[in-house]
């Protein structure tokens, strides 16, 4: 069973499920999760609980005396296991063969990373997902972040105008933490309610965190006044322009070999095989290859060209711009007014 983690609070007063898998991105989400399940075992007499993170090292004979053995204090134990970003075959056989010893007074938690369609598949998962309770932790998308942002708001006690969660949204995305933190802080304050714009700007220090993959699968996606504000983030936490270059450099290479072979009458499938592409990234890629035709691409290596001339000469404030201005140019298949300048 899958469920998201708005769910899980109703999803737990239902019962306990053998086991949960917990993995993600978002270290607010998965944390909050995890607490949940363990608050909800403790109820129901779950009292013992024994961590592990899976790493080189990890004494394996530790964790399968921990699910057989009997506690003296209790009768349930929760396990937990951290799992590495890669589950190999030897690993994936452990998993396996603890969830053979599942039973009512024992209970699993894994946690981990976010599953890509592969790791999805695999058996233990599939074999473990069916038997207890999927819950994937990402950040929320931003078509449902400002849910995500007034929910927040409500669960301390707060009411917030829609252009203030819009706001928060903004200052915040991609750092759910430090959101919860200033809201937290915010009820200490006592504010007037409903929270209008105007207060929040007075009040809070924005702490919006992103990375360069983020930048570019929002480039990708198109959503470039996205880009814009992650860009400016980016700078602001202090991020090299040329991480930020090389990351958009190795976009480009890939769209364009892809672009080429699409001419040619080529299938994509061998291609993202080939390259290497997740799943979860090939729709973002076609999205991109059908909104740019060849010709952009083309002046967008234009611009990678300036970038790196810029780079080469030290001169920031033109690398930034030229960041700028490359995100733009992943608007549509409008030819870009400083393509073909010297300017």
């Amino acid at each position: 069973m899958r469920i998201y983690p708005e769910q899980l609070a109703d999803h737990l007063k239902a019962g306990l499920k053998p086991c949960y898998l917990i993995f993600g991105d978002e270290p607010l989400l998965k944390l909050e999760a995890i607490d949940a399940v363990r608050q909800v075992a403790r109820k129901q007499g779950f009292d013992e609980r024994h961590s592990f993170v899976v790493e080189q090292g990890l004494d394996w004979n530790q964790v399968y005396d921990a699910c057989q053995a009997m506690s003296l204090f209790s009768a349930r134990q929760i396990i937990e296991l951290e799992l590495p970003a890669k589950v190999d075959k030897e690993l994936a056989a452990r998993i396996s063969e603890i969830g053979k010893q599942l039973h009512p007074d024992l209970l699993l938690v894994l946690s981990g990373n976010r599953l890509n369609q592969t790791q999805m598949k695999a058996a233990w998962f599939d074999k473990l997902s069916q038997s207890g309770t999927y819950v994937p932790v990402n950040h929320p998308e931003p078509r449902f972040f400002p849910r995500w942002m007034s929910a927040r708001f409500q669960r301390f006690g707060l009411k917030a105008l829609p252009d203030a969660v819009n706001f928060m949204c903004h200052s915040y995305e991609g750092n759910l933490l430090a959101a919860s933190q200033e809201i937290e802080k915010l009820t200490l304050l006592s504010p007037p309610q409903p929270i209008s714009v105007a207060y929040l700007q007075e009040t809070i220090i924005r702490h919006a965190h992103f990375t360069p993959f983020q930048l570019i699968d929002t480039l990708l996606e198109g959503k470039v006044n996205r880009a814009q504000r992650i860009l400016l983030a980016l700078r602001a936490e202090g991020t090299e322009p040329g991480m930020l270059a090389w990351a958009l450099c190795r976009e480009l290479e890939q769209l364009t070999e892809l672009a080429l072979a699409a001419r040619a009458g080529q299938p994509l499938v061998e291609h993202f095989s080939r390259l290497r592409i997740w799943q979860s990234r090939q729709q973002l890629i076609q999205q991109a290859l059908t909104r740019l035709p060849f010709a952009k691409l083309q002046q967008l290596w234009q611009l990678m060209a300036r970038l790196d001339d810029a780079q080469r000469r030290f001169d920031t404030e033109q690398a930034w711009l030229m960041l700028q201005t490359l995100a733009l140019g992943f608007r549509d298949g409008t030819p870009l007014p400083l393509a073909g300048s010297d300017a």
